[in-house]
């Protein structure tokens, strides 16, 4: 039995007998063809193609040439310089011309309209920036098509920041009302000087969302909140809602989550941040033991049981007279236990005991803008970011555990 396979083989659908004619006509030109390379030829045969779907509408609107119709409401009328978007460039052609019966208006060709439409042009120079290609090379990644133009650093530029301007509009207004969003991960970015406090959502079926991201100097309360009303206002959280959210443990976020949600916020500490802020008050001797004592307490099932593996490390680091790593460990215990007071264990632990999640986002969104030597306004930076996003988001699969969240939702409204 042979294999099967979920992709196809793209094919153009053509008859035989048509197959046969189109063969007939090349019969001509096909050593020449061969010759020059089929790469080369169909380069040019781009264009030609183009001019076959004008002037394919022109026999529409006008009919066979040189056939005369009483009732005809359309005629030629010559031809003048044009051009189209061809593979990523302009290219000159000649435009065929049609005008009402008698000359008195000018039809305007639909294909031609279509050949020339941006979008999709700079949908194309933007995914090829934010893949690595700068726009000095940009002209080299391009197939030469007879006298293409319209490839040059700042065109490609303006290309990209009309695209991102879309893609940014698009981020920031686009619904996700209805994603139910059970828990928040927050942490900050930083593009030159300015740092994006940004957030990422988990809905009911393991899925992450970038929700949204505000610019500031530092991860500051009034940015965090900002970035909390937006979500509130776009409908994404609600005021009724109870969430868990899951930070770095810096103090600006925490308390802008609490003045927002109040007690409705659930807030679990980052434990990668925890065990790296003990690790930098520890010798080296000492870090691997300690951070293996770390991991241990925290397998535990239960919050109790956590709680008292946590308190007797601390003892061990007092006795050894390691009172900032001590104090450094206690400091918002009760915060890195939210999971277990939730009864969260297993995958769904895993998942949600650090900012992971989030980080690897930015990780893929510093990789798109990689090529971004200087960050000049806040206008580009917030273009870059958006559409670096946007572009990370797509690749995001379910988080590992998902299966248990909605027992998760289930505890953030009963306790």
């Amino acid at each position: 039995m042979g294999r099967s396979s979920s992709k196809t083989a793209p094919s153009v659908n053509v008859s035989k007998g048509r197959l046969d004619l189109l063969t007939k006509l090349m019969a001509d030109d096909s050593s020449e063809i061969v010759a020059r390379g089929i790469r080369e030829w169909l380069n040019e045969g781009a264009v030609l193609l183009a001019k076959m779907l004008l002037n394919s509408e022109v026999l529409e609107l006008v009919g066979d040439r040189h056939e005369r119709k009483a009732d005809r409401d359309c005629v030629r009328w010559g031809e003048q310089d044009g051009s189209i978007l061809l593979l990523e460039q302009r290219v000159p052609i000649s435009k065929p011309r049609v005008r009402t019966k008698g000359g008195h208006a000018e039809v305007e060709l639909q294909t031609y309209k279509q050949l020339n439409d941006k979008k999709f042009l700079n949908e194309q120079a933007t995914a090829k920036l934010l893949s690595g290609t700068s726009t000095r090379r940009f002209k080299k990644t391009l197939e030469s098509v007879l006298h293409g133009h319209g490839v040059g650093r700042q065109t490609i530029s303006q290309r990209a920041i009309s695209e991102m301007s879309i893609q940014l509009h698009e981020f920031k207004t686009r619904n996700l009302e209805n994603k139910n969003i059970a828990v928040v991960f927050i942490d900050g970015i930083h593009l030159g000087e300015t740092v994006y406090v940004a957030a990422v959502g988990i809905d009911s079926s393991g899925y992450r969302h970038v929700l949204d991201f505000e610019p500031g100097v530092t991860e500051s309360s009034t940015v965090c909140k900002g970035l909390l009303r937006n979500l509130l206002e776009r409908g994404i959280l609600s005021e009724e809602g109870a969430y868990l959210f899951v930070i770095d443990g810096g103090t600006g976020v925490k308390k802008a989550i609490r003045e927002v949600f109040g007690k409705r916020a659930y807030i679990q500490r980052c434990t990668v941040h925890k065990k790296r802020n003990i690790k930098d008050k520890l010798p080296k001797h000492m870090q691997e033991e300690i951070l293996h004592k770390f991991n241990a307490a925290y397998s535990k099932k239960t919050a109790k049981a956590a709680e008292t593996a946590f308190t007797k490390l601390r003892k061990e680091l007092i006795l050894q007279r390691r009172h900032a790593a001590a104090n450094s460990l206690t400091e918002g215990l009760q915060e890195i236990l939210t999971l277990h007071k939730l009864g969260v264990t297993g995958v769904l632990r895993k998942s949600l005991h650090s900012t992971n999640c989030i980080e690897s986002v930015f990780s893929a969104a510093r990789y798109y803008s990689r090529n971004v030597k200087r960050w000049r306004k806040e206008e580009q930076m917030e273009r870059w970011m958006a559409a670096g996003l946007l572009e990370a988001e797509k690749n995001l699969r379910r988080i590992p555990g998902y299966t248990n969240l909605k027992e998760l939702t289930k505890s953030l409204y009963s306790i």
